[in-house]
């Protein structure tokens, strides 16, 4: 098993692995045209010529970088392929020297593992506004904030700005 950047011919893998995540909830949909288009943001794990699993990381600049878009293939989850892909994306986020990785997930206790740390989603503005704002869960959201890596410490100009970060998260 091991991981590499993915290219445009892995999108329709991606795409498939994806998909039923998307329609469970658990992640949000991308379309192929999306993939395409950030196919340079994904990395794949592959295990004897085939890909089982993908994952993103979505620069914002030197301060924050979000790990998103993991899934692994039911048929091949608890082999360490979850793991992998993070481990691979904390690296290009080191190659890019950026100081802060987030993420918003269901399974904190897999990213505690990571040195993964709760967050508040106002400490992630960058996040808020480029995604959160246009989920269907926004107000009921479920999902748990997570960083490593110190804050990032540009929320202040969003809090002098006065600009509220609209989010209510409901207790599960």
């Amino acid at each position: 098993m091991h991981t590499r950047n993915a290219i445009l011919p892995d999108v329709e893998h991606i795409h498939g692995i994806i998909g039923p995540y998307a329609q469970s909830g658990t992640l949000l949909p991308r379309t192929l045209a999306e993939l395409c288009e950030n196919v340079r943001d994904f990395v794949v794990v592959e295990d004897q010529g085939k890909v089982i699993g993908c994952g993103a990381l979505h620069l914002y600049g030197l301060h924050l970088a979000e790990i998103r878009s993991i899934a692994v293939d039911p048929a091949a989850k608890k082999k360490g392929a979850g793991r992998k892909l993070v481990e691979a994306l904390l690296h290009e986020a080191e190659r890019h020297n950026v100081s802060c990785v987030c993420l918003f997930t269901r399974i904190p206790e897999f990213f505690a593992l990571m040195g993964f740390n709760v967050a508040r989603r106002e400490e992630l503005p960058d996040k808020i506004y480029k995604d959160c704002l246009h989920c269907p869960s926004l107000y009921a959201c479920d999902e748990i904030a997570m960083v490593r890596g110190p804050l990032p410490t540009n929320v202040a100009a969003y809090r002098e700005a006065r600009i509220q970060i609209p989010l209510v998260r409901l207790q599960v």
